[in-house]
């Protein structure tokens, strides 16, 4: 399931369409590396909690909670062109500004189809 969530965004995070190729066979590596890796990591942070006393078991649950964490927050740093929504400001205030004058951004920067 995450793999179909993830690869419109590498899609959309090419810059053109001549490494688009190259970008997704890196993400299939890598995909390919969690997968046959992580058991082992798994399974080796669960035995490793068996013989830490006391409360060890929850050893690898906040291991993989601090992972899932991490990539929370750097998702947060993912910018690039055409991953925004036309018209989307990073400014929201000073899109209720403009509502508030009767101004919209789209009559401000001519998106308006006459």
């Amino acid at each position: 399931m995450l793999q179909r969530l993830t690869t419109p965004q590498i899609t959309n995070s090419a810059p053109n369409h001549n490494v688009l190729g190259t970008l997704n066979g890196l993400a299939q590596t890598l995909s390919a590396a969690g997968r046959a890796a992580g058991p082992f990591i798994s399974g080796s942070l669960f035995t490793a909690a068996t013989k830490i006393q006391p409360k060890g078991e929850a050893l690898p649950f906040g291991i993989f909670a601090g992972i899932s964490l991490l990539g929370f927050f750097m998702s947060f740093g993912i910018r690039g062109e055409g991953l925004e929504e036309e018209g989307w400001s990073e400014d929201s205030d000073e899109d209720d500004e403009d509502a508030e004058s009767g101004e919209s951004s789209n009559e401000r920067s001519g998106l308006i189809r006459k």
